[in-house]
């Protein structure tokens, strides 16, 4: 299990049930499975394959029978009265609202909902704080010179966030301050060239997302600064 999947597994407490989703080869519910893990252990993934994967991974670790494997897209088939834990890691951002968008019965303050989006973490963010969920505390770890981002979620009080804040999380809530200011330095360039790259460009519809991206950008600046 890799770095990313271990701070994963951290936030993980004893419960009623997880389920992974888009479990690939099972990797979560079956190192839960081996540590002790009481609660029912769900695993689902859209397509065949992998789930075949997943069940082989718990079979030759000989929990084959403490995991349900079901396939089905994100959460459509999973029994909402079974778990209380949902964990969706390892896809886009934008898939991951797909899947939440669909399972309105997530949102209550009895799941717990651990999001590891390998991209477009900031429309994850903006879909959790604009339907009622509150962040309750965001991780960072490195593997392989990548940084991942790991956001711990419930519906409730909702977290306010600013323009930035979509991209890098509040720094208040973030677990490890130093890959938060190594994560911003990297959006602060990658911001930048972005704006260079919409000033040479002669397309006047991107006016706007340029005022944007400047905007943001001085404000990653000024975080920056603020952390020095």
């Amino acid at each position: 299990m890799d770095n990313r999947l271990k701070t994963i597994l951290a936030y993980i407490e004893p419960g009623l049930g997880v389920v992974d989703v888009g479990t690939d080869h099972g990797y979560l519910p079956t190192a839960l499975a081996i540590n002790g893990y009481e609660g029912n252990l769900v695993a689902t993934d859209i397509n065949t394959a992998p789930l075949e994967r997943a069940r082989q991974t718990a079979l030759d670790a000989g929990v084959e029978k403490q995991i349900s494997f079901i396939q089905c897209d994100g959460l459509e088939k999973c029994e909402k009265n079974s778990i209380d834990t949902i964990v969706i890691a390892g896809m886009g951002g934008d898939m991951m609202c797909h899947i939440l968008d669909r399972s309105y019965w997530c949102m209550s303050p009895e799941y717990k909902l651990i999001l590891q989006p390998m991209s477009k973490a900031e429309i994850l963010r903006y879909w959790l704080v604009n339907n009622g969920f509150h962040i309750l505390t965001e991780d960072l770890c490195e593997d392989s010179k990548t940084i991942y981002q790991i956001i711990v979620a419930r519906f409730g009080e909702v977290t306010k966030l600013s323009d930035s804040e979509l991209f890098t999380g509040k720094f208040d809530l973030c677990k490890k301050p130093e890959l938060y200011i190594k994560r911003l330095e990297i959006l602060i360039k990658t911001f930048s060239k972005a704006v260079i790259g919409l000033e040479k460009s002669d397309v006047s519809v991107k006016h706007i997302r340029l005022l944007l991206y400047k905007k943001i950008t001085n404000d990653l600046i000024a975080e920056r600064i603020r952390y020095d």
